[in-house]
């Protein structure tokens, strides 16, 4: 594998963070491929960047566009996202 394909799961403050330092090439093997939110304003400037945008957390999850996750939602849905990712395969 050359490099980790990273989706976020949640684009607000901290999934917007995290995208930023991706996008820059931050972290050395990793790849910002996808990211989710339920707000689809928030997703259009990544689209542009060639990021595939999803609306709901369980299609990013099942779309096997991804290699890992970074759950960056509210933290009473940490537990049911990081689950379903788990056992899809995903790291998180």
């Amino acid at each position: 594998m050359n490099s980790v394909r990273i989706g976020i799961i949640g684009m607000g403050n901290i999934g917007k963070h995290h995208a930023g330092y991706l996008l820059e090439g931050k972290v050395a093997r990793c790849q910002l491929t996808a990211v989710c939110s339920t707000s689809p304003g928030k997703l259009a400037d990544y689209e542009a960047k060639g990021v595939k945008i999803f609306g709901d957390a369980m299609e990013i999850i099942r779309s096997k566009t991804v290699d890992a996750v970074i759950v960056a939602t509210p933290h009473y849905q940490h537990t049911s996202l990081g689950i379903a990712a788990f056992e899809a395969g995903l790291h998180l």
